[in-house]
C-alpha cells in the first residue's frame, strides 16, 4: 500500500515540482516505513535486511518513473496553456 501511495504521490509533485531530488526523498521516506511495518510483522533481522535492500531500488525507479510522467505530463499542458493564450 505504502508503495502505490509513493506512486502516486511521486506522479502528482512530478507534476506540482520540477526538483529532481524529491522522487529520491519520498522513496527513502517509504524506504523506512516499509522497515517499521517490516519490524513489527518480521521477527528475524536477516529477511528484514534483504526486503529492504530490494525494495529500496524498486521504490527509487518507480519514484523516478512516475515522477517524470507527471513532470511531462505538466509540461506539455503547461505548453498547450500558453499555446491557447
Amino acid at each position: 500500500m505504502l508503495f502505490w501511495a509513493g506512486s502516486i504521490l511521486a506522479g502528482v509533485l512530478g507534476y506540482k515540482l520540477p526538483y529532481w531530488w524529491v522522487p529520491a526523498v519520498l522513496a527513502c521516506a517509504v524506504a523506512a516505513a516499509q522497515y517499521v511495518l517490516l519490524q513489527a510483522t518480521l521477527a528475524g533481522d536477516g529477511a528484514r535486511f534483504e526486503l529492504m535492500l530490494f525494495s529500496l531500488p524498486l521504490n527509487l525507479m518507480m519514484y523516478y518513473a512516475t515522477f517524470s510522467i507527471g513532470r511531462a505530463l505538466g509540461q506539455r499542458w503547461g505548453r498547450r496553456r500558453k499555446a491557447r493564450r
